[in-house]
Parts: structure tokens; sequence; C-alpha cells
């Protein structure tokens, strides 16, 4: 069994709300899951005591694939939980707690394995910022050359001023200007054409 017969639950069907929030939760476990088949190999346990409760349960949560769905008997009373069905779901709940466990294990396994991007630097912060300024542009303004030349020079200078003020290496202060002409120049160079 996979996850995706757990996908196509009706899940307000879905009664108790204990079993409910057990369904919810492997949900959500595998949407976060970077590795969907390592996580169906940990879980598969786990889907498959879900799934069968909800088959004792909850049978109206289930989507059949029939094309005339069969009538409802009105007055239907809600089933009462028996002490082995809590037990059940308590048992599984433990189950999915565990399942958390290990494949919260083996992300950070993995996530070792690949180097760390380092943190940006505040004055790569400060540029990508203004750079992106110089993107809100109205776009009835982006054709014209006059509007597109004003607004570099008062994003140069502005720039200019807050590395100064943060008191940043004007070498970085080159790049940062470097970055905001190169991307000015492509965009003249897009309005001459």
């Amino acid at each position: 069994m996979t996850i995706e017969k757990l996908q196509k639950l009706k899940l307000d069907a879905v009664k108790p709300e204990t079993l409910q929030k057990a369904v919810k939760d492997l949900l959500e476990d595998y949407n976060e899951a970077t590795d969907k088949e390592t996580f169906n190999k940990i879980a598969k346990d786990n889907i498959e005591k879900v799934f069968s409760l909800v088959e004792k349960l909850a049978p109206d949560a289930i989507v059949k694939e029939k094309k005339n769905p069969e009538p409802k008997p009105k007055g239907k009373e809600e089933k009462k939980l028996s002490k082995d069905t809590k037990k059940e779901l308590d048992a599984l709940s433990e189950g999915i707690k565990q399942c958390r466990i290990k494949i919260r294990k083996y992300n950070e396994e993995k996530r070792k394995g690949k180097p760390q991007k380092p943190k940006p630097k505040r004055h790569e912060k400060i540029k990508k910022h203004f750079i992106s300024i110089g993107n809100l542009i109205p776009p009835n303004l982006k054709e014209n050359l006059e509007v597109q030349k004003e607004a570099e020079k008062i994003l140069l200078r502005g720039y200019r001023e807050i590395i100064n003020a943060f008191r940043i290496n004007t070498i970085h202060v080159k790049e940062g200007v470097e970055a905001i002409k190169d991307k000015y120049d492509e965009i003249e160079e897009k309005i001459k054409k």
C-alpha cells in the first residue's frame, strides 16, 4: 500500500478526530519529505495501519472509483469507539511519532553529506535589495530610457551612501556598483533594440 490511498481520502469524513489527525500527520510528513521513496519504506507499516483503521471506522471517507455513488442511509448514527480501537489509535500515534523521528534522522544525515550554503554577507544583501528596487519600475515606464537612467543614478547614489553609512569596505562598494550598472546596461540594450 502506498500513500496515494491516504491522499484520496475525504479528510472531513474521517472520524474520530484522533484518526483524522493521524492521517493528516502522515500526509504532512509525506509532503515535507525530500525523498518520497524512503518515506514510503519507513512509514509503510504506519500507512497500512492507518488505512485499515479508516476502513473500519470511517468507510465513508474512502473515495470509490464508481461513477454512481451509493445513496447513504439517513439517520445513521456515528459509531462509538471501542476500547480496542482507542488502544490501536494510541499505539498508531506512537508509531507515527517514531516514524517522524526516523525521517528527521534520515534528513539530517542526508544534509550532513551536502555542503552548507554560506550565509550572504551584509553588502551582498544590500546589493540584491537595491537591484530588486530597480525592478519595481512601473511597466509603462520600463521602455523609457530617461527614467531608467535616472533610476540608475538614484540607486547608485543611495547604494554608495548606505555602504558608507554602514562603514563597509570600499572593495564591496565597487562590486555592488558594478552589479547595478550591469543590470541597467542590460535594460538599456533591450530598450535600444
